[in-house]
């Protein structure tokens, strides 16, 4: 057969997506263990998930220090031997929290996992919290919080959470330098002690899994890692208290430049409707050709970038557009994204539109399965939202069978103007009067 180079190919759609199920184990404490075995490389990942994060906290910003506070010394290894360990080893490590969760993740070959496990179980359950560390790490802290706290798009996200949960909420909550300078080694030690456990841990591992990876983690996690006698503390409830202000503009002088964040709370993952909510958020702002980005940066050239996004939190979600504009074009920007909201709610989209970004959507999903690490991500997102795997094939499903009368249906329902909060960041002397469509 010879190809005719003269006749563009056609393009077909990819079959249906589905996650591939993971490996299961349990170390002898009871410690689950979800496990992509997929990789061609001697190389694995290792990530712990532990239950906490900055919902439980008792002081602000105990669980983000916490972590940091991990290789800053453990078991009598100082933070430069911890650092060159891993360095000479070919091996990083990062920690992170989120809003009920801490993760610890390590990339290490596998022919140093004895060695490599060895640190990690070092760090992770048997931290010093050197005095020393941790105030040059705590300095370090407020320093950065002083810089965030100077850029317009840091205090409009601020405002809005706060809005949309109430500033005592978790979620709403503004993490200052006061909090930082008032928190101590052994505040710290207590957030480890009740959260950093095996009764609140998981493991997922991913890339060429091996006999010898199972058996370091059961020997380093397992046998060595058991719960203290302390009964964990029940989390407390935190009332969900929005504003009853639905625009507010927060002074930022002679700033040049607005940082606008505008939404509201929505549904929840588990709704039925939530596939066809986010396909509208997409089509709003969720690409780089979604119609916010097509009218407001490309037609307008009121910012350089604006987004939409669906933050489906355990307590309660929310749509949030997110954007900055010079101070002059703060009204005209909303009224702008006003219009485009109304469009989604008085017109289907049209087909070929459809068809962009259930592309688009499909191949975001897609990429979830480009390489064993993005799937162990995909799983520790399914683990922290109490999510199926079939819920990855459910999602692009939804996506192939939403109509454009599903969506405009959705729209009326859920994108309601007259509900939107919007908090504005900049010079409040030269922002107009902003007020919500009548």
């Amino acid at each position: 057969m010879i190809l005719d180079r003269t006749k563009t190919p056609p393009i077909g759609e990819f079959p249906p997506l589905a996650l591939p199920a993971p490996d299961s184990y349990r170390l002898s404490n009871r410690i689950e263990i979800t496990a992509c075995d997929r990789g061609d490389e001697e190389v694995c990942r290792i990530d712990l998930m532990l239950d906490g994060g900055y919902y439980v906290e008792q002081k602000p910003g105990t669980a983000s220090l916490a972590l940091l506070m991990l290789k800053e010394g453990a078991a009598g290894k100082s933070s430069e031997e911890i650092a060159e360990a891993l360095d000479y080893h070919g091996a990083w490590l990062q920690t992170s929290a989120s809003s009920h969760y801490l993760y610890v993740t390590l990339y290490t070959l596998n022919r140093h996992l004895d060695t490599c496990l060895t640190l990690l179980a070092d760090m992770v359950i048997r931290p010093d919290f050197p005095q020393k560390e941790f105030d040059r790490l705590k300095e370090r802290r407020i320093q950065q919080l002083l810089v965030q706290r100077e850029k317009v798009d840091v205090l409009a996200s601020e405002t809005y959470l706060s809005m949309i949960f109430g500033e005592k909420h978790p979620y709403g909550r503004t993490l200052t330098a006061a909090h930082i300078e008032q928190l101590t080694t052994d505040d710290l030690r207590a957030y480890h002690r009740q959260y950093m456990r095996p009764d609140k841990c998981r493991i997922f591992i991913a890339g060429k899994i091996t006999s010898k990876l199972l058996e370091c983690l059961e020997t380093h996690f397992g046998k060595s890692w058991r719960s203290t006698s302390q009964t964990p503390q029940t989390t407390g409830s935190h009332p969900i208290q929005p504003s009853h202000r639905h625009i507010v503009i927060t002074h930022k002088e002679n700033a040049l430049q607005s940082g606008i964040r505008m939404g509201l709370p929505v549904i929840n993952r588990q709704h039925p409707d939530f596939f066809a909510l986010k396909y509208l958020c997409a089509i709003l702002g969720g690409y780089f050709g979604s119609r916010l980005m097509s009218n407001i940066r490309e037609e307008k050239g009121y910012t350089y970038g604006i987004t939409a996004t669906i933050a489906a939190m355990r307590h309660g979600s929310y749509l949030s557009i997110a954007t900055q504009t010079g101070t002059e074009f703060t009204r005209p920007l909303i009224d702008e994204v006003f219009s485009e909201i109304d469009r989604l709610r008085t017109e289907p989209v049209p087909a070929d539109e459809m068809t962009i970004v259930r592309n688009y959507l499909r191949g975001e999903l897609a990429r979830a399965l480009d390489s064993p690490f993005s799937i162990a991500d995909y799983y520790l997102s399914l683990k922290a939202n109490a999510l199926p795997v079939e819920y990855f094939a459910r999602q692009d499903e939804a996506i192939r069978q939403l109509t454009p009368d599903r969506l405009l249906s959705v729209a009326r329902r859920y994108l309601l103007p007259e509900r939107f909060y919007i908090a504005i960041a900049g010079d409040k002397n030269k922002i107009p009067h902003i007020e919500l469509p009548g």
